[in-house]
């Protein structure tokens, strides 16, 4: 038995059922090998554990690998994001770049310079008060000061 819960009490990343994003939890269960439960350490709920989104079991989900095939147009989908990036950024190329801020009002289309992830522009709003930025690598989900006022 000392064997099994090795594990337990470790932080991973899952995906939390509640906040509804990858989050850092800690293990708190393991059915043989294999993480069972979690708890979040933002919500501090306990719940089955679910891989983080984009990560899979080798094992369990091996017929998402065929994925990275290449398309028509001869990209990855890892150069999906960068293609995709280059697209919106030449699409907006007038565009002021704004400096990302937790307190700054963000809308659909804006430039943003992210003092970590480089520059980016806002893909989508989540209401209320979050964005999705595509920067050239990856995409991030952005807390924000929320809809600007119309005036």
């Amino acid at each position: 038995m000392a064997g099994t819960s090795t594990e337990v009490a470790k932080e991973t990343l899952a995906y939390c059922t509640s906040c509804k994003m990858d989050l850092n939890s800690i293990i708190v269960a393991m059915k043989g090998d294999k993480i069972a439960k979690v708890q979040c350490f933002t919500c501090k709920k306990e719940h089955v554990y679910r891989a983080p989104k984009g990560v899979t079991e080798p094992k369990a989900k091996a017929t998402r690998a065929p994925r990275k095939k290449k398309s028509e147009d001869g990209t990855t989908p890892e150069n999906s994001i960068e293609a995709e990036w280059e697209k919106l950024m030449n699409a907006h190329k007038d565009a002021p770049m704004k400096s990302y801020s937790m307190k700054g009002q963000f809308t659909l289309g804006d430039k943003v310079k992210h003092t970590n992830f480089g520059d980016g522009i806002v893909g989508r709003l989540i209401y209320p008060n979050k964005i999705e930025v595509i920067f050239q690598k990856d995409m991030k989900i952005l807390i924000h000061g929320g809809v600007p006022d119309s005036k």
